[in-house]
């Protein structure tokens, strides 16, 4: 006999964990991306601005407490870090994402170590809970802050000067693709303790 599927089985989630910006950083960057980068018809603005520290992908939805289990015990510390001149990626051949780094603070010199440090432990409970997988890549602190609707070319950026930021909050969140791009959103909330 063959089983029927009575719908009671959730979908599963299409998760990550980023690292949520202050919101004056927020406001300003949004400002800087409407003046600098809206402008251009070959870009795609990104309006979720967030640092991805941990992309998990699509996990069973029943596995969810789970992940949120294992996020609670990784002790968030706050960082102080900067913010780069505007980058395009990849780094090598036509370019798809406008970013900008994350670099260190002169006001806070071991801020992107520890930064550095929590995107470390975080992958490294996710990973050894097999939540998720190993990169291949090393891990770029960005914030993607437009796409190319088709692969482009670097072209000069003026005004990238945001001061510093305060990361203190890490955020699970859920990600569903529509047409108009990624739709995030907020599933648990990790505060510098």
């Amino acid at each position: 006999m063959t089983p029927v599927d009575d719908g009671s089985r959730q979908r599963p989630l299409r998760l990550f964990v980023a690292s949520e910006l202050p919101a004056d950083a927020l406001a300003r960057i949004a400002a800087w991306q409407e003046r600098e980068l809206a402008p251009r018809g070959a870009l795609r603005v990104n309006r979720s601005l967030h640092l991805t520290l941990c992309f998990l992908g699509s996990v069973p939805a029943e596995r969810r407490a789970e992940v949120e289990n294992v996020l609670a015990g990784v002790p968030v510390e706050p960082a102080t870090v900067a913010v780069g001149d505007a980058i395009f990626l990849p780094e090598h051949g036509r370019k798809r994402i406008v970013a900008l780094p994350l670099t260190a603070a002169a006001g806070a010199p071991g801020g992107l170590q520890r930064l550095h440090d929590l995107q470390a432990r975080i992958a490294a409970a996710l990973i050894g809970s097999d939540l998720c997988e190993a990169e291949s890549r090393p891990w770029l602190p960005h914030l993607t802050v437009a796409r190319f609707r088709r692969p482009g070319h670097p072209f000069d950026l003026q005004n990238v000067n945001f001061g510093e930021l305060l990361l203190s909050r890490v955020v699970l969140y859920t990600s569903v693709l529509d047409r108009s791009g990624a739709i995030h959103t907020p599933l648990r909330t990790y505060t510098a303790r």
